[in-house]
């Protein structure tokens, strides 16, 4: 009979021991978590309208540069400077000056990161990239 209690008792200390901690950095995977959510549920569009400094005008992103009035749009009726757009480039290659294209090429599924050049950042672009460079980075 003792040692049935003393088998009991062992097999109920082993199965109350320490339980595994399956994620050792439980706050970072859960950022990381909520970040493939949205990225999921987040058009392009709204993840890079959520990037400071960018607006958007008749459904394409615009980088907003209000201290340089050379870019911004003209304030005559009729009158073109042409294309307002930033330039677009995904993991290293320059795709163009059209949302829509950019848009077409990329699964939002993919995105990792989005960044905005602006200023000298931008200007190892050349003239291509004086409205502002929108990097795109995918999985």
């Amino acid at each position: 009979m003792k040692t049935y209690l003393l088998l009991c008792l062992c097999l109920v200390l082993a199965a109350c021991g320490p339980s595994k901690n399956t994620s050792s950095n439980n706050g970072a995977s859960l950022d990381e978590s909520l970040q493939d959510k949205n990225r999921v549920t987040i058009s392009l569009l709204n993840r890079i309208r959520q990037m400071p400094g960018v607006i958007i005008r008749n459904g394409v992103p615009l980088i907003n540069k209000t201290s340089n009035s050379l870019y911004n749009e003209p304030t005559q009726p009729g009158a073109t400077i042409g294309s307002s757009e930033p330039l677009y480039v995904l993991n290293d290659y320059i795709v163009g000056n059209s949302f829509r294209d950019i848009n077409q090429l990329i699964d939002n599924n993919n995105v990792k990161e989005i960044i905005i050049l602006t200023g000298s950042d931008a200007s190892q672009y050349g003239s291509r990239g004086a409205k502002g460079v929108i990097k795109i980075i995918t999985n």
